[in-house]
């Protein structure tokens, strides 16, 4: 499996926080985790975030665009 590295949506930069898959499409991902983007501040939460979705939405790159 791939590394998720996730990514502000608005300004397109990495946050530095990086999930490793477990396999499991049922998992959830970070529930109730807010990030803060150091570029534009902007707080991005995690709220009913699976890792199925996030592995059927990233990039081929492993970015995930929250």
């Amino acid at each position: 499996m791939q590394m998720i590295n996730f990514y502000c949506k608005k300004c397109k930069c990495k946050t530095g926080v990086s999930v490793l898959p477990t396999g499991n499409a049922d998992t959830p991902v970070l529930p109730n985790t807010m990030i803060k983007c150091h570029t534009c501040k902007r707080v991005m939460t995690f709220k009913n975030f699976s890792e199925g979705k996030i592995v059927a939405e990233m990039d081929k790159d492993g970015r995930f665009f929250i």
